[in-house]
């Protein structure tokens, strides 16, 4: 498996940037670090060095490891945590390009192509986005059916080792009909960017040996594991998988039968995220969210997600599925409602989806 996350010239970029924006000053370097595992906090060669060399330092050991067990990326965090701090300043886009590098490179999402990306005008702000009182109620209703998943990666039918300790790749799922899991290819896959793909054997024991996890709604629960069972169909073009549950004992989510309009300006839909981004607790994505074009077989989007986010569902305002999420790529000099946007999304129409899938799904499609 490959563990540089980045390669040196783009980290010695990270390295400037961070030093101009942020420093690395002891409260800073703390600030950058917390997240980390102790374990790895404690190994990091940086600390008794003057601010550039033990930034360098750090950088370079963090980018040396790969993922771990739990499915953490040690030098994302770390730039996590960088763009967080440095606010909108644009010095700091070296490091939201960098964080999109390493998302791509360890989720093993396809890589986004953003070439004609439209800005988006001030006049997106004057339209009506006020929504009916059942929005909240349908959004939690939809809700009951998306689920975290951790598939644990195989190599010639065994589970990857790190550490004595499986390897775990994050993702979202959500019920596409009763006891059917939808999700990214890539996410079943449990593989990063540039690693080779996974046997068809080890693909089904990836799919079904997966921890799929209901109600994981926040932080003060544990969730609801369902067994999956099968891999009943998936398709790399199209970035889906479907996986058969022993009973995932819930309602299905709605899917819209239309295809997505091209968008037009002045009339963007939003577009929705339920999500455990990073393999966190169940987030929605419903603020600043739009759709700025949309093909047949692709859909772009300005909604919040991580990686972890990999295999939602797009949702409308009225709860149909729209579309797959497939991934995101780091952006600049697009402008949504007078602020600079950072990132773009692609997801795959749910249209393109069922035309593929619908012989593996009961009833019409």
């Amino acid at each position: 498996m490959a563990t540089e996350q980045l390669p040196a010239q783009q980290l010695d970029a990270v390295r400037t940037a961070l030093l101009e924006v942020l420093g690395y000053d002891a409260a800073t370097r703390g600030a950058l670090l917390t997240g980390l595992p102790v374990a790895v906090r404690g190994l990091l060669p940086g600390g008794q060095a003057a601010p550039a060399i033990g930034l360098a330092l750090d950088l370079g050991f963090l980018n040396g490891i790969g993922r771990l067990a739990d499915g953490t990326v040690p030098i994302k965090v770390l730039l996590e945590r960088a763009v967080s701090l440095a606010g909108p300043i644009e010095a700091a886009d070296v490091v939201r390009d960098a964080l999109s590098e390493v998302e791509a490179r360890t989720s093993g999402a396809p890589p986004v192509v953003v070439a004609g990306l439209p800005e988006l005008k001030e006049a997106v702000v004057l339209r009506d986005d006020m929504v009916p009182f059942g929005f909240l109620h349908g959004g939690l209703a939809a809700a009951r059916a998306v689920a975290k998943l951790m598939v644990t990666r195989h190599d010639d039918g065994r589970p990857t080792l790190v550490s004595g300790k499986p390897v775990v790749h994050l993702g979202t799922g959500w019920l596409v009909a009763p006891g059917l899991l939808m999700t990214n290819h890539h996410v079943v896959a449990a593989r990063a960017q540039g690693d080779a793909p996974p046997s068809a054997a080890d693909l089904r024991a990836q799919a079904v040996g997966m921890t799929v996890l209901f109600d994981y709604d926040d932080d003060a629960t544990t969730g609801t594991a369902v067994e999956a069972v099968e891999l009943v169909a998936a398709d790399p073009g199209l970035d889906y998988a479907l996986v058969r549950l022993a009973d995932a004992g819930r309602p299905p989510l709605t899917l819209s039968t239309e295809p997505v309009a091209a968008v037009s300006p002045g009339q963007e839909i939003a577009i929705n995220v339920i999500q455990h981004p990073d393999g966190r607790s169940k987030r929605f994505a419903l603020r600043n969210n739009v759709l700025t074009a949309a093909t047949p077989t692709e859909l772009r989007y300005l909604t919040d997600t991580l990686g972890g986010s990999s295999g939602s569902p797009l949702l409308d305002d009225t709860w149909q599925v729209v579309g797959l999420h497939r991934g995101s790529t780091f952006v600049s000099g697009v402008q949504f409602q007078g602020r600079r946007v950072a990132c773009v999304n692609v997801g795959t129409p749910i249209t393109a989806v069922l035309a593929h899938a619908g012989p593996h799904l009961p009833g019409p499609v």
